[in-house]
Formats: C-alpha cells, sequence, structure tokens
C-alpha cells in the first residue's frame, strides 16, 4: 500500500509538472540578416593600405524566446549568433566545419511582470536600456543588466525609473581591487503625453569606483596612475519631445547637459556638456522627407573643464560613418571611428516606392568636428575637420517577412591632422533579411 502511495505521488507530481509546463506559451521572434559587402578605405581612409579592397560575407542571427504565463508575466532569452564566412578565429566556427561553439551569445534574460491588479511592470534582468532620444540616446542606450519599474499615474503622465551596474571587479580574485570596484547607473523618467504633444524629461546619474579597472594589475604604478585615482559622478538631464499636431508634418527633439567629476593624479578634472537634436518629417504619399540637424559640444582649450557631453554607454547614430545606423544589422558601430564632438546636418528620404514591393531611402549628411586641438595632440575631427556622406538603400520584398537589401556608401573626409589619412571610402551590400 505503501508503495503504491509513493508510485500514486510521484505520478502525481510527474502530472503537475506537465500541467504548469503546458500553461507556458513560447513564443519565438527575431531576424536573421546574410549579405556580402565589397569596401574600399572602410576603416583606415588610405588607398596605398592592404584594405584598399575587401569583399567579406557576414551574417547575424538574433532569436528572441519568450516564455509567456499570462498577460502579466513572462521570461525572455534572447541569443545572438555572428559570423563572418570563412572566419574560425576564437573558435567562431564560420569556416568549412561550421562547428564553432563560442559564438553563442546571451543578448536578453530577464523577468517581465505586472504586480497584481495594478500597471506597475517591473522587467528585471539582462535588457535593452535607453534614455529616450531621436537619433539614439548618446548617453545611454545598450544592453545591460538591469532592474526598471514603471507604471502610468494617468492617462497623461508616466514614470519610470531604472538601475543598472556596468561593472563588478568583486569576482576578480587576486586582484587588489578591494571596495569601490563598481560602476552603477540609475535613471528616472516622467513622460508626459498630450493631444498632439509629448515630452519625456529625464535623470540619469552615473558613479564610478576607483577601483574598476578589470584584470590590471595595479601592483604596477604606472599602470595604476592611467585611472582615475578617486571615485568618480556622472550626471545628465534631459529631454526628448515630439510634436504631432500638424500630421502630416511632424517635429522630434532632444536636448541633453550632462557634468562628470573624477580625479587624476591628484587632479580634479571637470566636463560638462551638451547635446541638441532637431529632426521635421513631413509624410507624402510616395515618401517621407527629413531635415534634421544634430550638435554635440567639443573640447574646448579656453576652458578648465573638458566641455564635452559624459557618455556612458552611447547608442547615437545617424549613418553608417556617422554614428553608425544601416539597414542590415551589423557587426560594425561606425565604420568611421570617429568620436561624437561634431555637428552635423543632413536630408533623409525614406519609403520611397514608385514599384509596388520595391522601397528606396537616402540619405545626405554633412559633418564638422567641435572640439578644439587639445592639450596640443591631434584631436581626429576637431573643428577644422569635416566630412560628407551619401547612404542610400534599396529593399525588395520577395516574401511578407523576407527582403532582398542592397546597401551603398560613400563617405568624403577631410581631416585637419598632418598624420591622419582622408581619403575617400566607399562600401556596397547585397544580402537578405528574414524577420520572423
Amino acid at each position: 500500500m505503501k508503495r503504491f502511495a509513493l508510485v500514486a505521488l510521484v505520478a502525481a507530481l510527474l502530472f503537475s509538472m506537465v500541467t504548469s509546463a503546458s500553461a507556458t506559451e513560447l513564443k519565438v521572434r527575431g531576424n536573421l540578416d546574410v549579405y556580402g559587402m565589397w569596401s574600399t578605405n572602410l576603416t583606415d581612409y588610405n588607398s596605398d593600405e592592404g584594405d584598399a579592397d575587401n569583399y567579406m560575407t557576414t551574417q547575424r542571427m538574433r532569436a528572441y524566446f519568450d516564455y509567456v504565463a499570462s498577460e502579466n508575466l513572462k521570461a525572455v532569452l534572447g541569443l545572438e549568433i555572428d559570423n563572418v564566412w570563412g572566419d574560425n578565429t576564437d573558435n567562431v566556427g564560420a569556416d568549412w566545419d561550421t562547428d564553432g561553439k563560442g559564438n553563442i551569445e546571451v543578448k536578453h534574460a530577464y523577468m517581465d511582470f505586472n504586480f497584481p491588479d495594478t500597471q506597475i511592470n517591473v522587467k528585471a534582468g539582462l535588457q535593452y536600456v535607453a534614455l529616450p532620444s531621436v537619433f539614439g540616446n548618446p548617453v545611454f542606450e545598450e544592453d545591460a543588466a538591469a532592474l526598471i519599474v514603471s507604471a502610468p499615474i494617468n492617462d497623461m503622465f508616466g514614470l519610470a525609473v531604472g538601475y543598472s551596474r556596468g561593472v563588478d571587479n568583486s569576482y576578480n580574485t587576486g586582484k587588489k581591487h578591494g571596495n569601490k570596484d563598481d560602476v552603477d547607473m540609475a535613471f528616472i523618467v516622467a513622460p508626459i503625453k498630450m493631444d498632439g504633444f509629448s515630452i519625456a524629461p529625464y535623470f540619469a546619474y552615473g558613479w564610478l569606483g576607483q577601483n574598476t579597472v578589470s584584470g590590471i594589475d595595479t601592483d604596477d604604478d604606472n599602470v595604476a596612475d592611467m585611472f582615475a585615482t578617486d571615485d568618480a559622478t556622472v550626471w545628465v538631464l534631459g529631454a526628448n519631445a515630439e510634436l504631432t499636431m500638424f500630421d502630416p508634418l511632424t517635429i522630434a527633439a532632444d536636448l541633453i547637459y550632462g557634468q562628470s567629476d573624477w580625479e587624476y593624479e591628484g587632479e580634479d578634472i571637470d566636463s560638462n556638456g551638451w547635446y541638441a537634436a532637431l529632426a521635421a518629417s513631413y509624410k507624402m504619399d510616395m515618401m517621407t522627407a527629413t531635415l534634421f540637424g544634430t550638435y554635440f559640444t567639443g573640447l574646448d582649450n579656453d576652458d578648465d573643464d573638458l566641455g564635452m557631453l559624459p557618455q556612458l554607454a552611447e547608442g547615437w547614430g545617424l549613418t553608417p560613418y556617422i554614428g553608425g545606423v544601416r539597414a542590415f544589422s551589423t557587426t560594425y558601430d561606425t565604420f568611421s571611428g570617429v568620436d561624437n564632438a561634431l555637428w552635423a546636418v543632413g536630408l533623409k528620404l525614406a519609403d520611397i516606392s514608385f514599384v509596388e514591393k520595391l522601397s528606396h531611402e537616402l540619405t545626405i549628411a554633412y559633418a564638422q568636428g567641435t572640439s578644439d586641438e587639445y592639450a596640443d595632440t591631434e584631436v581626429a575631427f576637431d573643428k577644422k575637420s569635416s566630412a560628407w556622406e551619401v547612404y542610400f538603400v534599396n529593399k525588395y520584398m520577395i516574401y511578407e517577412n523576407l527582403a532582398a537589401i542592397n546597401e551603398l556608401g560613400f563617405f568624403a573626409p577631410d581631416f585637419d591632422g598632418e598624420d591622419l589619412e582622408d581619403d575617400n571610402s566607399y562600401f556596397a551590400t547585397v544580402g537578405f533579411q528574414y524577420k520572423f
């Protein structure tokens, strides 16, 4: 009898596990891009160097698994696989063997739930975190380990608070980091929505411990002196706004001011700067035209402060070269490698369509640096440096979720430094993008 009771108990447990598992719905979404790229002077702008003519085939797959228990509870797992065909560096496995074991990245892993009988939402874990912006936020926009709590206050007001840890060196046993080995960031966003207008003011604060250099042997005084010798702080105050009451004319804008403070070799170093962006879009039957402009402050020789906007994990971008924005998902951030101390203006014509299933997008941009030649050092993109860029995308929808894409890019830099090469750069791609 006892044996039967034990068997019955095990069977009941197994049945309850199956019932519980069946109550969770699995949803899968993501994308797969595969494309070939031809390029000239893609990163060094020197026609005499070995990368003057390049070809490579690249692919990226992102898959997101939503484990949905109910409309109020789910868990999300996001994976990413990047490959350059023929590359087996670091066990990537994109050569003829294709059995790499080290190229699957955990992109997201977080829980997403609402408190019972409320609209208070909590996201905890590895997730996408972004402060509001028009062209990607230049202070913080990144996949990060974070806790975010958000809720609507009423139909007009909302509130979101978040915390993220960027560095924690306490696990580095054997390294003499001691305490103060963390980098943290907290933020608050208070979006306001009205008829035809919305604004999202926010405040973010970061604190960086003096011992946040992972893997560095701080017994070496020469190495230790290269880094901040006291705790550092960063704070930013910003707002993102959108005006839609004159639709089909819409206007979007960003304004951010930030300040950082740290100590280096016994000397206090401050940096404060600001950023502004404005985009005016007009939607027509055959295209949407957008005029845009952005401005970052740069290094200033006449000021005791560095004069630049603090950046923790920036996600800003206009084009493939200026900031890094493309039709394909890509392993590159920006081709140009210039910093964000610049101003830029441009015109974007999107959703151009003359033939069914075929669309085009054209962006023309001009950028110029805003930095002085700081402290007698050569800045790659100073006030005397500039660049033109033309970026053209053609997209044909083979199926509803499958597109054939062609990119054409041209970048003409004019660097001020004597030792900086500035030959024109070109690239072209052809490939496929599947969204599922």
